[in-house]
């Protein structure tokens, strides 16, 4: 028989001996420094070996220790890898699976899993139109979707939900723009933003129905809105002009890290957030998208 070991003793020694220190370790495994200093000790007792030197330095390897730090190492890899084994039937049925996501979030968040589903599930639908999505997800024609929690309630068949992640949403303008780069605020306020001439993407887009019902809550008259289908237009007549776009925070992020592009970011200073899930039909379990991601 096998003596008992828990395998949190193999985590706190690992992070000792890399951050050669109980007080960073204490920080990072969010446990007093008695604890951890127990926890060692229990684990040097276990197996009758001296692992760790204490010094007013910090803490270091003994010559055995080094040894035991390289097997614990690739012992615990080991073992978090055990998560993402996929049982043959899984893997089999994604083949199967009919795929849907806003472009936003298959391009951003998670392009890894979407470049492996072009090649591997049976149809990958990307779009800015959510409303093909649900509609598609409504008539089983998806069978997991991609798009914003906010329209959870227009699902009507059974569904499994995964909520991936929630973002604020930013003002995107040129650095030419003289109303916006004057200001010293470090958020953009909606009444500041009825000032402005917006460019976004036409009205099935989420962002587009989220402005509109935010003027609405704060019961301001909604700025001018011009409409663009393609996202490198819009932010190309962004950095060339005085319009301004409102987008979620990573997409925001990556349009204003093109060094190409004069524009500049704010966030915009209202309560609700940009919150994306996953929707699934449960054809396959939800578990096995999530370890993919």
């Amino acid at each position: 028989m096998y003596d008992s070991l828990n395998i949190d003793l193999l985590y706190v020694f690992v992070t000792v001996a890399e951050t050669k220190s109980i007080n960073q370790s204490s920080k990072i495994l969010l446990l007093s420094q008695p604890a951890i200093s127990k926890k060692l000790k229990q684990l040097e007792e276990h197996f009758d070996k001296t692992l760790l030197l204490r010094s007013s330095r910090g803490v270091s390897l003994t010559p055995i220790g080094e040894l035991f730090y390289l097997k614990t190492k690739k012992l615990l890899e080991d073992f978090n890898s055990l998560a993402l084994i996929e049982s043959p039937t899984s893997k089999e049925r994604f083949s199967e699976l009919n795929i849907g996501a806003l472009d936003s979030i298959a391009s951003l968040l998670y392009s890894s899993f979407f470049i492996e589903a072009l090649s591997t599930a049976k149809r990958v639908s990307l779009t800015n139109k959510v409303s093909e999505l649900i509609n598609d997800f409504n008539h089983g024609d998806l069978d997991l979707i991609f798009i914003d929690e906010f329209f959870e309630s227009k699902l009507t068949l059974n569904f499994e939900k995964y909520f991936l992640q929630a973002e604020p949403y930013y003002v995107v303008y040129s650095k030419n723009n003289t109303l916006l780069t004057k200001l010293d605020a470090q958020k953009i306020t909606p009444d500041i933003l009825r000032s402005c001439e917006l460019i976004l993407y036409p009205d099935y887009c989420p962002i587009h129905i989220c402005i509109k019902q935010i003027f609405q809550k704060f019961k301001l008259k909604l700025p001018q809105i011009h409409e663009a289908e393609f996202a490198e237009s819009t932010t190309a007549l962004v950095a060339n002009s005085d319009l301004v776009t409102i987008l979620p925070r990573s997409l925001a992020y990556a349009r204003s890290a093109n060094p190409n592009l004069n524009i500049a970011i704010k966030e915009l200073a209202i309560p609700e957030l940009r919150k994306t899930a996953i929707f699934s039909n449960g054809k396959i379990p939800l578990e096995f998208i999530i370890n993919k991601l």
